[in-house]
């Protein structure tokens, strides 16, 4: 600005809220075919298809696979577990452990959106050659790698939150 104060940034170009966006443009169909019907919210499906892929594993892991927070997993896991969907167990080489597996019916409702999942991956691939694709799943990789491991990463992020509405 002329005045020497800086200009606000916009967030519509901020990196960050442009990933969420994409996130949510791609997610978008999955509120109107199958949240209501199947009775799921954007974080079950998500802990869904980790189960799916990665069968016998426990919360935590979930957590780690997604980095869903490990309150949206435990609330989403309980969901399911009353709808059925999900069965716990002990695990049997630390009992103090509990593994999470989708029942029979929770993996005839993954079954049952899967394919507009994958067809929704796929339409979204289709707008990249398959360079950009080799370069965007590297870049992707190197961001959640660094963020994933990066302590003062994870800082700046947690400072970006006001410590008042963080939970204690």
């Amino acid at each position: 600005m002329a005045d020497g104060r800086k200009a606000a940034p916009r967030v519509d170009q901020d990196l960050v809220a442009r990933l969420l966006r994409l996130v949510n443009l791609i997610a978008k169909p999955f509120f109107g075919e199958h949240a209501s019907r199947h009775h799921l919210s954007i974080n079950d499906w998500r802990v869904m298809m980790a189960l799916a892929v990665t069968p016998g594993v426990a919360a935590s892991d979930i957590c780690e696979q997604t980095g869903m927070h490990p309150m949206n997993v435990s609330r989403s896991v309980a969901r399911l577990e009353r709808l059925g969907r999900v069965k716990r167990y002990t695990d049997a080489r630390d009992r103090r452990r509990s593994l999470l597996q989708l029942t029979p019916a929770g993996r005839a409702v993954f079954g049952s959106i899967a394919p507009s999942a994958q067809a929704r991956e796929e339409a979204v691939r289709r707008t990249l050659s398959a360079r950009e694709t080799v370069v965007l799943r590297a870049l992707l990789d190197k961001m959640i790698a660094r963020i994933g491991t990066d302590a003062p990463a994870r800082r700046a992020i947690k400072l970006a939150v006001p410590a008042r509405s963080r939970p204690r």
